[in-house]
């Protein structure tokens, strides 16, 4: 291989790797690293795509070599500091972004992905300084417009937070879904609205607070949701049509609706939630009356209050690793008059004393879980799903904020709900934060 034919590989590579066929790019780079093992653009492009589909320690050890081959490269600066960030080394990416960006003052994704670091510390004035630093390089930056929307929502200017938490729809945290040609709505009364759902189920939950408002200003609402969602949301949105279609590429009822407009849910707040004042922290989910009658009387059986908790929660891109408890980080809890519930969707070892209804919490039905809920006395925990549901129901709620958390848990208060209380975790452990839960709040 010479070195013409070495540019046309790496071209056919990148072109590959932008069209996200990496089946097809790994032969072609395998094939140039037997003549060329030393070729930073090559192990850059190995890496990147070992990065991307999820082997990130791999992807740093990769990255770190072509480095060594190109020390001067400000892209390959930049994947190897997702790398790190990916592996939870936050320092060490901020200093790999700020390098790109000594290399080359104008790449905006340098500025972006360190915005992108500086959300999981919840440092948001540095968000703001960063993220605005790319969008100068690049307006159209939509994860910069994600992380600088993050930043201004915890610090509760909504009306800022909101303007680019809409431009970043589209980004690879916000997926943009269509039904035929309609546009975005822009809040615009009188519309045959689609609202569909996106990220996780507690998001879901989180932003259906704005659900009852949508379908107020609107001639016709349909919700499409998470299939697990949907008979919890056909109960407390009576006056919409809903489908648990939101993974179902071309759903049914698309044929005989009329719609003039669509919206993300985590959109509909951009018309509705601007002021404190706009939050009317009132119960929104009606779980299913039978099924609780159910959970009533086996509680009533027990004689005693009943405490829900979770565990974990999260993902590696939302801290997984500050959202774990262990057992022995609950145990002034359990020290407590009550009977115990586990919530938790997974659960990696039982607790001696501890009820688990797996058939409920594990349930493709969320109505399973919200029946089980809404009978708790009280729900603690690590915030998740199950927390955001008891909330969303009006069940007293303490939600258990690590150091490191997501805008929403930044306020001082949760203006969403008026039963769910933040306790912060800030510099203590978690078994001094639950402590103090035990001590002084149930």
């Amino acid at each position: 291989m010479n070195n013409d034919e070495l540019k046309q590989c790496q071209a056919a590579i990148h072109e590959l790797i932008e069209t996200q066929d990496y089946e097809n790019a790994l032969p072609v780079i395998y094939s140039v690293l037997e003549n060329y093992p030393n070729d930073a653009a090559t192990l850059h492009f190995l890496g990147y795509i070992w990065l991307v589909t999820g082997k990130e320690a791999f992807a740093y050890q990769l990255v770190r070599r072509a480095l060594q081959e190109a020390p001067k490269n400000h892209a390959i600066w930049v994947t190897f500091g997702r790398a790190a960030h990916e592996l939870g080394l936050y320092s060490e990416a901020l200093n790999c972004f700020m390098k790109a960006a000594e290399i080359n003052p104008d790449y905006a994704l340098a500025y972006s992905n360190a915005s992108a670091t500086l959300v999981q510390l919840s440092d948001w004035d540095a968000v703001i300084k960063s993220a605005n630093m790319a969008l100068e390089c690049n307006p159209n930056d939509l994860n910069a417009q994600l992380n600088i929307s993050h930043a201004y929502l915890a610090k509760g200017q909504w009306r800022d937070g909101w303007k680019h938490w809409g431009k970043s729809l589209g980004c690879k945290f916000r997926k943009e879904w269509t039904y035929g040609e309609e546009p975005r709505w822009d809040g615009s009364h009188g519309k045959n609205l689609v609202v569909y759902g996106e990220q996780g189920l507690g998001d879901e939950i989180f932003y259906a607070s704005c659900l009852n408002d949508a379908i107020t200003v609107s001639e016709s609402v349909v919700i499409d949701c998470d299939p697990k969602l949907a008979g919890l949301f056909k109960r407390s949105f009576p006056d919409a049509q809903v489908y648990g279609t939101r993974r179902e590429a071309y759903p049914d009822w698309i044929a005989d609706t009329e719609i003039d407009a669509r919206c993300a849910i985590g959109g509909l707040p951009e018309f509705f939630r601007n002021k404190d004042k706009d939050f009317p922290k009132k119960p929104y989910l009606v779980a299913d009356p039978e099924r609780r009658i159910m959970w009533r009387a086996l509680f009533d059986s027990w004689g005693k209050k009943v405490l829900g908790f979770t565990t974990h929660g999260g993902t590696k891109l939302t801290n997984e690793k500050g959202r774990k408890l262990t057992h022995e980080d609950l145990s002034a809890i359990f020290g407590l008059d009550y009977e115990f519930v586990c919530l938790d969707y997974k659960v990696e070892s039982k607790i001696a004393g501890v009820h688990y209804f797996d058939w409920a919490t594990q349930s493709n039905d969320y109505d399973d879980t919200a029946a089980l809920i809404a009978e708790l006395d009280v729900v603690v925990g690590i915030n998740t799903t199950a927390l955001h549901c008891a909330a969303a129901m009006g069940v007293k709620t303490i939600c258990l904020v690590p150091k490191y958390h997501q805008w929403r848990y930044a306020y001082p208060s949760m203006l969403w709900y008026s039963t769910m209380r933040l306790v912060r975790q800030d510099d203590k452990t978690w078994e001094d934060t639950i402590k103090y839960v035990a001590k002084n709040i149930l």
